[in-house]
């Protein structure tokens, strides 16, 4: 049955009553889910575990890029807290 592969990856992944209701808000669309809301959320948690005391080199490995990757997301990730903080100051 086409489909059912999609929905048993799903059920498996999120469970069998959220795979349902995915199944049903979406009956008969084309979904597309956009690589940076992905790259949004990995980044998102690698700062989280980089305001833990993790390390650039380990959270490189485990995220399969470099140490200057890593350098790169949790700075840009400071700057938009930084910026949050100034705007919000001149409101």
């Amino acid at each position: 049955m086409e489909g059912f592969d999609t929905y048993k990856l799903l059920a498996d992944e999120i469970g069998e009553d959220a795979a349902r209701r995915v199944f049903e808000l979406f009956a008969g669309a084309t979904v597309n889910f956009p690589k940076r809301v992905t790259i949004f959320f990995r980044d998102k948690e690698i700062m989280n575990r980089f305001q833990l005391g993790e390390g650039y080199e380990t959270l490189a490995r485990e995220y399969l890029l470099s140490p200057q990757q890593i350098r790169n997301i949790t700075s840009r990730a400071r700057r938009r807290e930084t910026n949050a903080i100034q705007k919000n100051l001149f409101e």
